[in-house]
């Protein structure tokens, strides 16, 4: 009796093209079931239809004072020197922008933008000028 047991070498392959195969199966599935995005392009919407406006709107008018670091005060490009200490021209152009806010029927806001740099006394005197032009909406904002 022959117990010897021929060992044979068996040489494993990795076979490639199925891999590949159930590679391109994958790709497919991914691409076919993942959601597609909407672009803002194809989004459907509808205008408004042509509707009178029952009640007129009225904006309102809104006057920038800016007050600089050196004190000069400006208003719609019109600059007024910082040694302008009563700022009449500022209290004619308020009160100017007032009577042409009186007749468009709209409200009329003075906004002072100060500089981070201006003096409180130059902020009193730009709010002096507004109530010498008897200014009723007056507010505050930081310049940039």
């Amino acid at each position: 009796m022959n117990f010897q047991r021929h060992l044979e070498e068996v040489k494993l392959d990795l076979q490639i093209a199925p891999l590949i195969d159930v590679v391109f199966l994958l790709l497919i599935y991914f691409m076919v079931t993942a959601a597609l995005i909407k672009k803002e392009g194809d989004i459907g919407f509808m205008l408004p239809a042509n509707l009178s406006q029952k009640k007129p709107i009225t904006l309102p008018l809104e006057a920038l004072i800016m007050v600089g670091a050196d004190g000069s005060v400006e208003l719609d490009g019109i600059r007024f020197s910082p040694n302008d200490k009563a700022l009449e021209g500022l209290s004619t152009q308020l009160l100017g922008l007032q009577a042409i806010a009186k007749s468009q029927q709209a409200p009329f806001y003075v906004n002072i933008l100060p500089n981070k740099e201006t003096f409180h006394r130059r902020v009193i005197d730009v709010m002096d000028a507004c109530a010498a032009a008897k200014v009723k909406n007056l507010g505050f904002s930081e310049a940039n």
